[in-house]
């Protein structure tokens, strides 16, 4: 643990360190890959499954999958085939995916971006420029369904809310399922050389054996989007061009609300906006945005607070997430202090506020990737209209690591109502992905907000098959401020330390048929006030055992101590007075096999919570009927007993989705609180009536039992694609 203050001299000492070469050599980057050669074909492709055109018998066999789960690196248990064919358009991909006993592929879920830990698919992960820092995503399942992502910063960043025009189909076959790909080279961004050598990956889960395949197999310690550094090559295209097309995206909605909070009757409304996307470069894109409308995002999820700081809500909004990675300052975990968090546009308290439109180019030039962001809100409920920008850039630098740098503005329509920021950083890899170093520095100005006002941190970690250690110092200053971000504790000095030991069991020994891996875990923390004074300690020791059917048991413990300087309010205005609490906690939980039709989790904890006592449940249930029906239930509960009162707080939600089809679904959302006595209720219909172009329809319902007050809306929404 890291016990003293670094100064501001030796935070920049250590980001000029980006600046010098690396002594440590990456010592496996030269190794020989896997080739695997697309073939050239005039033949029309139909995206059918059946793989019956001749074509495919011309293409290569990659073949010979190795096991990275559960037995590394021997030969997978059923064997995969993979074929590459391309045109000047379309880059096709075809697997044969045999299975003795097809009894045992698991199809749990059909819907787009379909959930891809609890059941079989194959992926398909492009480098297209083969520099091991970002790539393209592409998923199916044996129903058919597609999952596509963006994975950039060395895998570190994976946008799952990218959607790119693309085909898959697939086949159920006695032996096994085949599918068939088709990728246009218009949704790809690549360099314009006339021959493409790109970084490839062939992956095939099979989740009931909980078995993970690779062609060109990374060390188990890494996922599928970790391993870019590990891709094997695929060579043969040539002669095409990446996409810069024009797309254009109107949308029109229509609805009708009434915020009985707010006083509004029922009102009905009738809109539309426009988002344009073009690429002016194979690597940098420019997306601009008219009026923009996010009515048919998912509603956040209710969170109960047991602290004193603020709670993180993640982004939902896929104008924002989509190339996000760029925009990533740093690598500040457990998000405690972010610079930039794109919540801070068009919401306040989670309420939307009008966005008037704005524009972002995005993507890579080089070695150098380039981040632009500027958007323009208007008034509403006496918020000023308020501009927000964000540049960014990052340039790679010996192999997998890169230096960065960050500007921020926030300007309302009010006098003197500004916020900027500005910070530079580094992430430093050595031996591949082994070990990794990484430092941040930045500052904020605001009026009346001066002195103290910087955030620096330095973190490291190494992890290999058995063992995983990080260690990490933050310190944040009492006066900054990022608007544009998120803090939840300033004036505080933070160290860290984890280290992770995962005991593989010998799969042939009697207990190896149950248990894959005992993993126990030790985390520290401590928190030292600006004035010098601790604030907490904690010592947290949890122990997963690791079952070979992916179900996990937890046990932990945690040994605490918390200094308050200041009182503060539990729910239900129960209070906490000043003082220091030296406490402990322990839990257990059980995770089942969730590839099962029925499924779930349990946790119990008990312990003492600052003076007083805390019970804790959580309880998932989730049951699936075949690939259309998903229902879950979650259940939280805490009892807590203080010398200034009791309560209980019970989280109640449910979602259940039902899949008509892999481009139609329906989606229901409903929690009640009772700390706030409210019922959430969001239902969404989807319907992809064409690649990228979609048919919504939102139902949203908030209703306050205390002031017996209702908030509800209803709203149509269809946007439609235009390429060109």
């Amino acid at each position: 643990m890291i016990g003293g203050r670094i100064g501001a001299r030796g935070m920049y000492f250590l980001l000029a360190l980006g600046t010098i070469p690396v002594l440590f050599g990456q010592t496996d980057a030269t190794k020989s890959r896997r080739v695997s050669n697309a073939i050239f074909t005039d033949s029309i492709i139909t995206i059918d499954g059946q793989l019956d055109e001749p074509a495919w018998q011309t293409a290569e066999v990659n073949a010979d999958f190795l096991q990275q789960d559960p037995r590394e690196g021997e030969p997978a248990s059923e064997k995969t085939e993979v074929r590459v064919l391309f045109n000047h358009d379309f880059l096709y991909v075809s697997a044969i995916c045999h299975d003795r006993t097809p009894s045992k592929i698991v199809n749990n879920d059909i819907r787009r971006d379909f959930d891809t830990l609890n059941q079989d698919y194959f992926t398909l992960l492009l480098d297209t420029f083969n520099d091991g820092h970002s790539g393209y995503y592409f998923a199916t399942s044996p129903g058919g369904s597609q999952h596509d992502r963006q994975v950039s910063d060395e895998g570190r960043s994976s946008n799952t809310n990218w959607d790119g025009v693309w085909y898959a189909e697939t086949q159920r076959g006695p032996d096994g399922y085949t599918v068939e790909m088709a990728i246009p080279f218009k949704t790809l961004r690549f360099n314009r050389d006339q021959q493409q050598t790109w970084g490839v990956h062939f992956y095939r889960r099979m989740r009931g054996r909980n078995e993970s395949t690779y062609w060109s197999m990374p060390p188990r310690r890494y996922s599928l989007t970790r391993a870019l550094s590990y891709a094997g090559e695929l060579r043969g295209i040539e002669d095409v061009q990446p996409g810069h097309s024009l797309q254009i995206k109107p949308y029109a909605i229509a609805g009708v609300e009434r915020l009985a909070s707010r006083g509004k009757k029922a009102d009905g409304d009738f809109d539309g906006g426009l988002d344009i996307k073009y690429g002016i470069t194979p690597g940098m894109v420019l997306d601009v945005t008219g009026n923009t409308d996010f009515s048919h995002v998912e509603s956040d999820t209710q969170q109960v607070n047991l602290t004193r700081f603020p709670l993180f809500f993640p982004e939902k909004r896929e104008f924002f997430l989509e190339n996000s990675g760029i925009f990533q300052f740093g690598a500040l975990r457990r998000n405690e202090a972010l610079l930039f968090h794109s919540r801070t546009i068009g919401l306040e308290s989670g309420q939307p506020i009008p966005i008037f439109g704005g524009a972002r180019l995005s993507g890579r030039q080089g070695n150098t990737s380039i981040g632009l962001l500027n958007m323009q809100t208007r008034s509403e409920r006496n918020i000023p209209a308020t501009n927000f920008s964000v540049a960014r850039v990052r340039q790679n630098i010996l192999g997998a690591s890169d230096v960065g740098a960050i500007f921020l503005n926030r300007q309302s329509s009010l006098p003197n109502d500004t916020n900027h920021a500005f910070g530079v950083d580094q992430n430093l890899v050595f031996f591949r992905t082994d070990l990794r170093l990484s430092t941040l520095a930045a500052r904020t100005d605001s009026p009346n907000l001066k002195g103290d006002d910087w955030i620096k941190k330095i973190e490291g970690e190494y992890q290999n098959n058995e063992i995983r250690f990080f260690s990490s110092y933050l310190d944040i200053g009492a006066n900054f401020n990022p608007r544009m971000g998120f803090v939840q504790r300033r004036g505080r000095r933070i160290a860290r330390n984890e280290f992770e030991w995962r005991i593989r069991q010998n799969a042939d020994s009697k207990l190896g048929k149950w248990v894959r891996d005992w993993v126990p875990l030790v985390t520290s923390e401590y928190v030292v006030l600006s004035d010098g004074r601790t604030e907490t300690k904690s010592l947290l020791m949890p122990f997963n055992l690791e079952f070979q059917d992916g179900s996990v048991l937890v046990v932990q413990h945690e040994r605490r101590f918390e200094r308050l300087t200041r009182p503060f309010d539990l729910p239900f205005a129960v209070p906490v007075l000043s003082g220091d609490f030296p406490y402990s906690q322990t839990a257990i939980g059980y995770h089942s096999d969730q590839s099962k039709p029925i499924s779930g989790l349990v946790l119990y904890g008990w312990g003492n919570f600052y003076d007083g006592t805390i019970q804790t449940w959580n309880l998932n249930t989730i049951l699936r009927s075949g690939y259309r029906l998903r229902a879950t239930l979650d259940y939280e509960r805490n009892h807590i007993t203080m010398p200034r009162g009791e309560f209980t707080t019970n989280l109640v939600g449910s979602h259940i989705d039902w899949s008509f089809n892999p481009k139609m679904y329906l989606n229901t959302f409903f929690q009640y609180n009772n700390e706030t006595d409210s019922i959430n209720s969001n239902i969404r219909f989807r319907f992809i009536h064409r690649p990228l172009s979609d048919i919504y329809v939102v139902y949203n319902d908030v209703r306050d039992r205390r002031r017996e007050l209702a908030d509800s809306s209803l709203t149509i929404k269809y946007t439609h694609l235009f390429s060109f």
